[in-house]
């Protein structure tokens, strides 16, 4: 949705012939900060235990690629302590977000996981229920306006997945599935996106873009290093 015309196409047939490579996957964050989260006194204890945990990893590491990867997975850890203040969690009871099936749009299935679910108790009426997904991953430096108005589109778009979650998981009006409650917060630039009031509109443009991904995947041109025999179907 926020690519340029010139690399969309670059996008569509690396999603379509996608090079499978190790990846930096923050195990040990995805399990601990949801866990703190949802603790009831937001025990830092919990917190103390992953960078425990991570540093055991490193100091057990076979290659420098693995004990890299811990360091990252620490600098992610402290980046979520230090911007623990710019997250508004006042008011707002956390719950623990199970494994959900991915939503399906137009022929396109998209994974949405977030990390907690957000329930505002309301004296009177029913409860809130929203969704937060916490990004720990760095990701590259925004140096230009251009780069950092990009980014911001694509934490918008992200945060109406999140809505369109908490509506599939939440269909009904107890509790009542909040647009303003479904949250995307990247620690490393301490930026928080919540899904719009306008959110129908955009979301109509994310059906046209699943639509049209969905009628041409079959049809997209492999790399040209692509090779059928040692390719693997999922």
């Amino acid at each position: 949705m926020v690519a340029d015309d010139g690399p969309r196409e670059t996008i569509l047939r690396n999603m379509r012939f996608e090079r499978l490579a190790p990846s930096l996957i923050y195990r040990h964050l995805y399990r601990a900060i949801p866990q703190f989260l949802a603790s009831p006194v937001r025990d830092r204890g919990i917190l103390a235990k992953c960078r425990i945990d991570i540093e055991t990893d490193r100091a057990a590491a076979a290659t420098p690629r693995a004990r890299d990867n811990c360091t990252y997975a620490l600098r992610a850890l402290e980046a979520f302590e230090r911007s623990l203040n710019a997250l508004p969690v006042a008011g707002w009871t956390l719950e623990r977000a199970p494994a959900a099936a991915p939503l399906k749009i137009n022929g396109v299935s998209i994974s949405v996981q977030p990390t907690a679910h957000i329930r505002v108790r309301r004296p009177r009426g029913v409860d809130l229920i929203g969704a937060l997904l916490v990004d720990v991953a760095k990701g590259l430096i925004l140096k230009t306006d251009e780069a950092k108005a990009k980014a911001t589109k694509g934490m918008l778009f992200a945060s109406m997945l999140l809505n369109q979650h908490v509506v599939s998981i939440f269909p009904g009006d107890d509790p009542k599935p909040s647009a303003e409650h479904c949250i995307i917060f990247h620690t490393h630039r301490q930026e928080l996106q919540r899904c719009p009031d306008s959110y129908r509109r955009p979301m109509r443009n994310v059906e046209a873009v699943c639509g049209n991904i969905s009628r041409g995947w079959e049809g997209i041109i492999p790399p040209p290093d692509f090779d059928p025999a040692f390719a693997v179907y999922r």
